[in-house]
């Protein structure tokens, strides 16, 4: 992550001097074009798979949770309906089981937000590197002097997005 952030920082710097000498690059020739970049990554077929594992994981995680807070229910109900009838000893024996089930719960709820998390991650820093590979060769082929991420500049001129390109290249690239 610090190294998109680098990155950032320097393509934002880059912008920022192009600003002030748009006129003496076109007399130079300097060639630029823009990407945007969210849209070039979650157009992939790579991203669009890995949200699906996501939200597949997630849909487990959440069925999971759901069966453990249904049986958190029926134990509470089970034990309100119950109490009067139950020795101290036992009810204090239920009550502390259905403590352990509601840590156990919590547990498991923020084991499953962590794991869906270092999944996204896994998936951005995939994506990410490989990004950074595709524009760095697409730059160099095609003789590009700035590649520039799309939100720098209120307006640029739309000949020179290749975002779609960048979809191609990340697509193809395995």
């Amino acid at each position: 992550m610090q190294k998109s952030n680098y990155i950032r920082s320097i393509i934002a710097s880059l912008g920022a001097m192009m600003i002030c000498g748009v006129t003496m690059a076109h007399a130079e020739g300097m060639k630029f074009g823009y990407v945007d970049m969210k849209s070039a990554v979650e157009n992939t077929a790579d991203y669009q798979m890995g949200m699906k594992r996501l939200k597949s994981l997630q849909a487990q995680k959440v069925k999971e949770l759901q069966a453990l807070g249904e049986k958190i229910s029926k134990s509470e109900k089970d034990l309100l309906g119950q109490s009067m009838a139950m020795s101290p000893d036992r009810l204090a024996q239920k009550q502390q089981a259905l403590k352990s089930m509601r840590t156990d719960f919590q547990r498991k709820q923020q084991d499953a937000q962590e794991a869906l998390s270092a999944e996204k991650n896994r998936l951005d820093i995939s994506i990410g590197t490989k990004f950074q590979k595709v524009i760095s060769s697409y730059g160099k082929q095609g003789k590009y002097d700035i590649i520039m991420q799309k939100p720098a500049f209120l307006y640029v001129d739309p000949k020179h997005d290749v975002t779609a390109d960048i979809t191609k290249l990340l697509d193809a690239k395995k």
